[in-house]
């Protein structure tokens, strides 16, 4: 194991612990407004570490709070996009000639249209998503490059003696396919699924950001962000908090990803 993925490893442990453990580190609810006269924008204290937003709810707690939807959602939709997308490639590369024309036309056709934009149409359509409407949405409106990714690298190994063997032997298509080519292109889905689950951070947040993403009073980066943008000078912590948390949870899964693609290169061995 190389040094960046222990260093992403460390960082990403770090994060996903702290936004599990979130009950035991915050004493504090994420929604509860205590005191919004007497406590609105509180700077750090013993009480509340990092501070308290306009409705006097305690910033620490909804970090940790909003960290967990956030790693949630990006995690799961990233699941779903891989494995869409996976189970795509997989056949467009392994079935070949017509079927892999009409799965990679309908791939081109997903990629010619802008994501940022095809997101916003799909909130302006539905504008109250619920937390599982919006992994669904995320997840399966990015699987169209791993599909791209996974039949590029089925198409360098269903040639190959072993698979030629397997065939020989009598063993159906979707066995080889399943127990003989897929094992072999694990190791690029799994890097490119690690550099996108910090991608898809970045979407959710900024979707949260803009009104379209996880509702209010529910926590999430984004919508903290968008909470704490009027009160950058009066009280920063409330947006740079969420920000910084993001910045480094990206710079965790990037760093991760890069590692795992040194890893699995032989000629970087």
């Amino acid at each position: 194991m190389n040094r960046r993925v222990r260093a992403g490893l460390l960082l990403l442990a770090v994060l996903f612990a702290s936004a599990a453990l979130a009950p035991a580190i915050s004493r504090h609810s994420p929604v509860d407004q205590p005191d919004v006269v007497r406590l609105q924008y509180a700077p750090p204290s013993w009480n509340h570490p990092l501070g308290t937003d306009f409705f006097s709810r305690d910033v620490l707690s909804r970090t940790l709070y909003g960290a967990r939807i956030s790693l949630s959602i990006a995690c799961l939709s990233v699941l779903l996009s891989v494995t869409v997308g996976t189970m795509v490639g997989l056949g467009a590369g392994f079935a070949g000639s017509a079927v892999d024309a009409v799965l990679m036309r309908l791939v081109d056709a997903g990629l010619a249209i802008p994501r940022i934009f095809l997101l916003l149409v799909i909130a302006a359509l539905w504008p109250r998503f619920s937390v599982t409407a919006l992994i669904l949405v995320l997840g399966l409106t990015s699987w169209f490059g791993t599909s791209r990714l996974v039949r590029a690298e089925v198409l360098s190994v269903r040639n190959r003696e072993y698979v030629t063997a397997s065939r020989v032997l009598g063993l159906g298509s979707s066995r080889i396919a399943l127990r003989h080519v897929l094992p072999n292109v694990v190791a690029p889905i799994l890097v490119a699924a690690t550099l996108g689950v910090g991608n898809m951070i970045l979407i959710e947040a900024g979707l949260s950001y803009l009104g379209f993403g996880v509702p209010q009073p529910t926590a999430s980066l984004g919508n903290m962000i968008r909470d704490g943008q009027d009160a950058l000078l009066r009280a920063p912590w409330v947006a740079i908090t969420p920000g910084v948390f993001i910045i480094v949870t990206v710079l965790a899964f990037s760093v991760l990803s890069d590692g795992l693609r040194q890893a699995s290169d032989p000629r970087s061995a």
